[in-house]
């Protein structure tokens, strides 16, 4: 009986199934040429076929009407036909070009779907890029987005500037390119002006908000933001540019895209250079930047080759200057080395020195590849190593205020006189590489990708003396005051799973292990060798219910934790000016390096929200809370460089809401919004102060922060911009509204702190008053037949009501952006 009913269901299986030939052409979108050794396969049977060398493609198979055809070639988007439409079409089937063909999948577990994330973000595609960027740097760029702000030392832009996501720094937020890490392993920062003109070559932008993918590198805090370069193109073409404007800002670009040779190779080459005068005192810039890349596209396998940076120099700028400045068009354009004033004039004043530089270089080199293992298992992999050496030429002549800051009487040289006027030679030469593999499994209810990352990192740092009066004659510049080697070692493991309950409602589940080791070693006076290590589980979850395909809303949770940067644990290039490690001593009177004073940050991250979107109009509604445990503040003080100095706060709660929208009126205008409403504040903490008695006598007084504003975070922050496309003309007016904030947490507080105790600051003013800022964009693009492929002209008009603001300020150093100033150009296409 058992075997008549299996004999049967075989019988009936043939006849209620067809075993039919299906076929057809695949050819490409746009040429209408075939395709040969198209991947063609039916999707419940498992059975596929390649098209030949016509594009043709025949398939002998039992099926169902309500199976699909699954069509793939790579370098196009895939497409999937029910049998239904494939059997009442001409059995015609076109693919589309799609230009970041490797990317795409390199990055897949950190690029977003808007109809199934649970998370908070933008995107940026390549056409708006093309629209809207001339010089910019990416901090720039990107700080009309939702919760984002950005500062720029020299006031204009170019050079060393910074970004914000919610009010946090650019070392909470972490910053991929191609999927690679680009934040510092032992600062965290991440230095934009090693990557000149980048945008030029982009494709894809992601920037999302709070706890960021752990798929790559650091989990962030603030965000995360994943830049993809693809700057292949389907067809040949050459373009030059050249731009100018306000401040002796000039830029000229060269660009090369071979198109698709013998449809397997694709070759890009970009050179191009930036340079101005900088808008205040002696911030000039002079950036050289190239990216070549070249891929290779096999029928399972796409290599790919990037090779992009430039050499860059530059005049520094890192310090503010007090806010009385900030509203007069002379004094603002100051760029001291140290200031003190009272409340109306300057009492001190040393004017940057014209030494005062920076050479570095940095390049990237790149060999991505993907490897499509079956119809639904992909396996891509990132192999990469940076390169950085370079110097900064600073002014030292503090050093006078300590007895043998450069170590001159202890390494036995003549120093009867203290050296005035010093400028340092601080020299860094880092190298990084690692490998970061990703394995794809796209199964019947989602995708999972799981995935490896190993870095490798290793630098020196040390300081000569470029120039000082009062020097012993035999002290050569090769003499080394300072010398230290630092390293680390990351090892990240992460699943990323995206599962489909139903067709509505779907899990985003991520875990990520990371194992970090800061090594500092071969110090060269104090001989601390120092190895910190732990190791860290950060959890994501989310889920996502779309009720129609307009209308979708999410639930997300997060945790979080983030090391603190190698100069939190000890800044041994400031060693000989008392600087000392930050550990526990033990019984003996050793530091315990085993033990740090500095802790690490934990963030819990709840994040809800939803979003409506159609044709013409568009909505996202978020609210978030993150509670943060130890949370790495600024302090309200800079260090030798500029950079804010840092401690931990006990707790801290950052909550708030974000709008995002646009409207298209009609097919020319458009109108895109944002506003951020937030309040960030210390729920529980304290710090200590130098202060003085009632007699004089010098003390230390502890000052509750309970309630206190975080320093850095605005309340408020608004974006609209307003879109005009008609035909070849393309014009925008973009204006941004950042309200109040304070530069040390200390928020209205301060003058009261001030009267009761006396000598805690030098300032009297801490708060950044609040600006708006309005930027106008234009471009016309026309043709020249039998000359131009394409031709563009553009203009840049910033801070057209020529506002004076601060854009950002810490303790006493407030930051003041650009006057009204304007950029034009031309793009040839040839």
């Amino acid at each position: 009986m058992k075997h008549f009913i299996l004999i049967f269901h075989f019988f009936t299986s043939l006849i209620f199934s067809q075993h039919l030939e299906i076929s057809g052409t695949i050819l490409d979108g746009k040429t209408k040429l075939p395709l040969s050794s198209a991947n063609v396969f039916l999707q419940n049977y498992k059975i596929g076929v390649a098209s030949d060398i016509d594009g043709k493609f025949k398939i002998l198979s039992q099926y169902d009407e309500n199976d699909s055809l699954i069509i793939s070639y790579i370098g196009y988007e895939t497409q999937k036909i029910s049998l239904k439409d494939f059997n009442k079409s001409d059995k015609t089937i076109e693919l589309a070009w799609v230009d970041y063909k490797l990317q795409s999948v390199v990055v897949s577990a950190i690029i977003s779907d808007e109809k199934k994330s649970p998370i908070s973000f933008s995107k940026i595609k390549k056409k708006e890029i093309e629209e809207n960027y001339s010089v910019q740097d990416v901090p720039e760029y990107l700080s009309y987005l939702p919760s984002t702000t950005f500062y720029s030392e020299s006031g204009n832009g170019i050079g060393y500037n910074y970004l914000s996501i919610r009010g946090f720094d650019q070392r909470r937020i972490s910053v991929s390119v191609n999927g690679i890490p680009q934040n510092d392993p032992e600062d965290h920062n991440i230095y934009w002006l090693d990557l000149p003109d980048l945008l030029e070559s982009t494709e894809l932008i992601q920037v999302q908000r709070g706890a960021g993918a752990g798929s790559i590198g650091y989990p962030s805090i603030g965000g995360s933001i994943n830049i993809i370069t693809s700057p292949f193109s389907d067809k040949p073409n050459f373009e030059l540019s050249l731009s100018g404007g306000s401040y002796n800002t000039k830029k000229y670009s060269a660009k090369f895209a071979s198109g698709l040779i013998e449809n397997k190779y694709s070759i890009y080459a970009k050179l191009s250079k930036i340079m101005s005068s900088g808008y205040r005192d002696k911030s000039w810039v002079d950036f050289n930047s190239y990216h070549i890349a070249a891929a290779r596209y096999d029928k399972n396998i796409t290599t790919q080759i990037n090779f992009f940076g430039g050499p860059i120099s530059d005049g520094l700028a890192y310090t503010g200057l007090p806010k009385f400045a900030i509203k007069n068009k002379e004094l603002r354009k100051e760029n001291l080395s140290y200031w003190e004033a009272d409340k109306n004039s300057y009492t001190y004043k040393v004017e940057r020195k014209s030494s005062e530089i920076e050479n570095f270089s940095q390049p990237h080199f790149e060999l991505l590849n993907e490897f499509q293992i079956s119809n639904n298992l992909t396996l891509s992999n990132a192999l990469f190593l940076v390169m950085g050496e370079g110097f900064f030429d600073y002014d030292g002549s503090w050093s006078i205020y300590y007895d043998d800051y450069f170590r001159l009487k202890q390494n036995g040289f003549d120093s009867t006189f203290a050296p005035q006027n010093a400028i340092i030679h601080a020299v860094v030469k880092n190298k990084q590489w690692g490998i970061i593999p990703r394995l794809t499994w796209e199964h019947n209810n989602g995708k999972l990708v799981s995935g490896l990352e190993y870095r490798n990192h290793k630098s020196k740092h040390w300081g000569n003396i470029r120039f000082a009066e009062n020097i012993p004659a035999n002290v050569s510049q090769n003499y080394q005051y300072y010398y230290y080697e630092g390293g680390k070692d990351i090892v990240n493991f992460f699943l990323n799973e995206n599962y489909n309950f139903t067709e509505n409602f779907n899990l985003m589940a991520e875990i990520q292990l990371s194992f970090h080791e800061y090594k500092l070693l071969n110090e060269k006076y104090l001989d601390y060798s120092i190895s910190i290590n732990d190791l860290y589980l950060n959890p994501r979850f989310g889920v996502n219910y779309k009720f129609n395909n307009q209308i979708n809303s999410y639930l997300s949770f997060a945790k979080v934790t983030r090391e603190p940067r190698l100069k939190n644990y000890y800044d041994s290039a400031e060693s000989s000016a008392g600087e000392t490690p930050q550990f526990e001593l033990n019984k003996f009177g050793n530091f315990d390096f085993k033990k740090p004073l500095v802790k690490p940050e934990i963030m819990t991250n709840l994040e809800l929200g939803a979003r409506f979107s159609k044709s013409n109009l568009g909505i996202n509604l978020n609210l978030f809370l993150m509670l943060f445990k130890d949370e790495i503040v600024s302090q309200g003080q800079l260090d030798r460089f500029g950079q804010p100095i840092t401690g931990n706060v006990d707790k801290t709660i950052h909550s708030g809401i974000e709008i995002e929208g646009f409207f298209k009126i009609n097919s020319i205008y458009e109108i895109i919004f944002n506003s951020t409403f937030s309040k960030n504040y210390i729920s529980d903490g304290s710090t200590f102060v130098n202060t003085f008695d009632e007699f004089g006598n010098s003390i230390t007084k502890q000052i509750d922060l309970k309630e206190n504003s975080i320093p850095g975070f605005p309340n408020l922050i608004s974006n609209v911009i307003f879109k005009v496309n008609f035909e070849n003309l393309n014009f925008q007016i973009i204006s941004k509204y950042v309200g109040k904030y304070y530069s040390d947490f200390y928020d209205e507080n301060l003058s009261n702190l001030i009267h009761e105790n006396p000598g805690i600051v030098t300032y009297n003013s801490n708060e950044v008053d609040q600006y708006f800022v309005m930027n106008i964009l234009g471009s016309y693009n026309f043709q020249i037949k039998s000359f131009l492929s394409s031709a563009k002209l553009f203009f840049q008009l910033n801070n057209a009501f020529d506002n004076l603001y601060a854009a950002y300020a810490t303790g006493g150093d407030f930051f003041p952006a650009a006057e009204r100033n304007i950029l034009v150009g031309i793009k040839l296409g040839l």
